[in-house]
């Protein structure tokens, strides 16, 4: 009873002491919190500015793919269509074959040719050691109407021989010379039509030579008539080409987008520019995938503003000049191409480049200079 009467006799105390503590913190609390409010809206402030500054963004962005004509390099009939609208190909395989047995018969033809002019190279090799064993019996022939043209003189002098058998010895031995000229010659022609080398191998003949690339070229026109793919990608406009159509060499019969040399042309403010550099990591948001980033990296810039590469470019003469911001197209390329995720050339894409982060370039510099 004694307990409960303190206790009531204590409480006004106690709740009076509170209430004098109340004022006492909130001054001391009062001056931290007063100088603390700015210093934290200034540093929200500056770093919300940094961040905004260190970013360029534009939606001004479009995918771009590498197109590539598909063409005949040899002209002829289609005979085959292997691929259909819009399909997706490999590298090398098969678009479209014309037809090969006009080029099948080229390639015959060639390879006879060929055969024939190794036979003209064995055969002027036989002429020539024909042509030396002629020679050979010129000059012996030659040696024994010297000695008798020489006899017969010695014997005109002592009266022993008649003039009319020296003359036809002398005759004899001017025609043995002759023959030994005519041979020489014959000798040297052979030799001339074997390129210099009487033991030149036949494959190494300038006649063998121009056969064989003739062959070359024929069997190189007749692997043309299979039209193969250049690069992975998607054909497309392949319904404008038919079986029966004939094509000529380098004419354009349908296209194919690649799949693999794709990147972004991004057109920013050239407000924009004042940082950024090839090599800065980039980030592609694509309307087709929302939510899905693609990760990239500035390669080049170009040289000139759009405006500057139109075929009519703008004239801004001094009495109606207003200024515009300018766009500059800058070319992203992507970090990596993930065929779950197909890009198409032509979609909108918004691009926003890193412009405080160290270009690739210099990382690697700086990495292989450590």
């Amino acid at each position: 009873m004694r307990k409960q009467f303190d206790e009531v006799l204590d409480g006004p105390a106690s709740d009076s002491h509170a209430e004098m503590a109340r004022p006492a913190l909130k001054e001391r609390l009062r001056r931290p919190l007063m100088l603390a409010l700015p210093v934290l809206l200034v540093v929200l402030g500056i770093g919300k500015y940094l961040a905004g500054e260190r970013y360029v963004e534009t939606d001004d962005a479009f995918v771009r793919a590498a197109k590539d004509s598909i063409n005949a390099r040899v002209s002829g009939q289609v005979v085959e269509i292997a691929v259909r609208e819009n399909q997706r190909v490999r590298k090398g395989q098969l678009l479209f074959r014309i037809d090969a047995q006009p080029y099948k018969i080229a390639v015959a033809q060639a390879e006879a040719r060929l055969s024939s002019a190794r036979i003209q190279v064995e055969a002027l090799k036989t002429t020539y050691r024909q042509q030396l064993a002629e020679l050979q019996s010129a000059r012996d022939s030659a040696d024994f109407d010297r000695r008798e043209y020489e006899r017969k003189k010695g014997l005109l002098a002592s009266d022993f021989a008649s003039r009319a058998s020296y003359e036809r010895a002398e005759t004899d031995f001017k025609v043995a010379r002759q023959h030994i000229a005519s041979a020489r010659q014959a000798v040297a022609n052979s030799v001339a039509g074997l390129n210099g080398d009487p033991d030149i191998e036949a494959s190494r003949h300038p006649t063998v030579r121009e056969a064989q690339a003739q062959l070359d070229r024929a069997r190189l026109e007749l692997s043309y008539t299979d039209v193969v793919a250049p690069d992975d990608g998607i054909v497309t406009q392949v319904d404008d080409l038919q079986a029966g159509d004939f094509v000529g060499s380098g004419t354009a019969v349908f296209s194919m987008m690649s799949s693999r040399h794709i990147w972004v042309e991004a057109n920013f403010r050239e407000t924009g520019l004042t940082r950024m550099r090839p090599g800065q990591a980039a980030t592609i948001d694509v309307d087709v995938y929302p939510g899905h980033g693609f990760k990239a990296h500035v390669v080049s810039m170009s040289p000139g503003t759009g405006s500057e590469f139109s075929v009519l470019p703008p004239e801004n003469a001094t009495g109606n000049w207003v200024k515009v911001v300018q766009r500059l197209p800058v070319r992203l390329e992507f970090d990596a191409v993930d065929p779950k995720w197909p890009l198409y050339s032509g979609i909108s894409v918004t691009a926003r480049v890193d412009t405080l982060r160290e270009p690739l370039q210099a990382v690697a510099a700086t990495a292989v200079a450590r």
